[in-house]
């Protein structure tokens, strides 16, 4: 990744290989899809993502943002900055990296009756803004509005990557999107390497059962640059 995108750090090299235009995305991201590809190769990676995704299951392993699992994966930078919506006749707004970098800016136009609402906190934290006196002060429905805007300006789109009815592996189905099947499981494989690497787990029979398959995942991943 340093070759191709030069002296980064791990999580803007990761977002780079999550964003497409590289060898590894080009030829992963369509082994994900059975209907592109049902070879041999594809299907014993994609039973291997959903033997991975069983073993995570059966065993809590902590990453950064709490359990490893495809429950909860970070899928890279959150374009969205600034969004706003009509409530009540009134504009609610959420601004990220505003008006400094990092800050949070919710507003809420005034009206005939009510004065405006602006509040500034300074940084992306949820228990922060719900524990604010000016926030809880708020009728519940601009309280539901500010924080639906705030969850969807987060830096990091952090979401789930398993469905009902869409991409089947196994036994396990997941979102109808193969490219976000592929994000999670570059954080998915980044995260079981930090665990590892940063002492967070002690190997033991039922730790090395979940290295077995992420350990063929990233030789899959690493053979694409071969």
């Amino acid at each position: 990744m340093t070759d191709t995108f030069g002296d980064l750090t791990d999580r803007e090299l990761l977002d780079k290989v999550k964003s497409g235009a590289n060898v590894v995305f080009n030829r992963v991201v369509p082994m994900l899809d059975p209907v592109r590809d049902n070879g041999a190769d594809a299907q014993e990676l994609r039973n291997q993502i959903a033997e991975l995704h069983r073993l995570l299951q059966a065993c809590i392993i902590e990453g950064r943002r709490g359990r490893v699992s495809f429950e909860t994966v970070d899928l890279g930078f959150n374009p969205n900055k600034d969004l706003q919506h009509a409530c009540h006749g009134r504009i609610v707004r959420v601004r990220r990296d505003y008006p400094n970098k990092e800050e949070i800016n919710l507003e809420i136009s005034a009206s005939a009756t009510q004065a405006a609402f602006n509040l500034i906190i300074p940084h992306h934290n949820r228990r922060t803004l719900e524990d604010d006196r000016s926030f809880q002060t708020l009728k519940i429905g601009y309280r539901t509005r500010l924080l639906g805007l705030f969850e969807d300006v987060a830096p990091r789109r952090i979401e789930t990557v398993l469905a009902k009815h869409d991409l089947e592996f196994g036994n396990t189905r997941f979102v109808q999107s193969p490219e976000k099947v592929f994000s999670a499981l570059i954080d998915i494989v980044y995260s079981l390497r930090n665990a590892l690497f940063h002492g967070s787990i002690t190997p033991n029979e039922q730790h090395n059962e979940i290295y077995d398959p992420a350990y063929h995942i990233v030789m899959r991943l690493v053979r694409c640059t071969l």
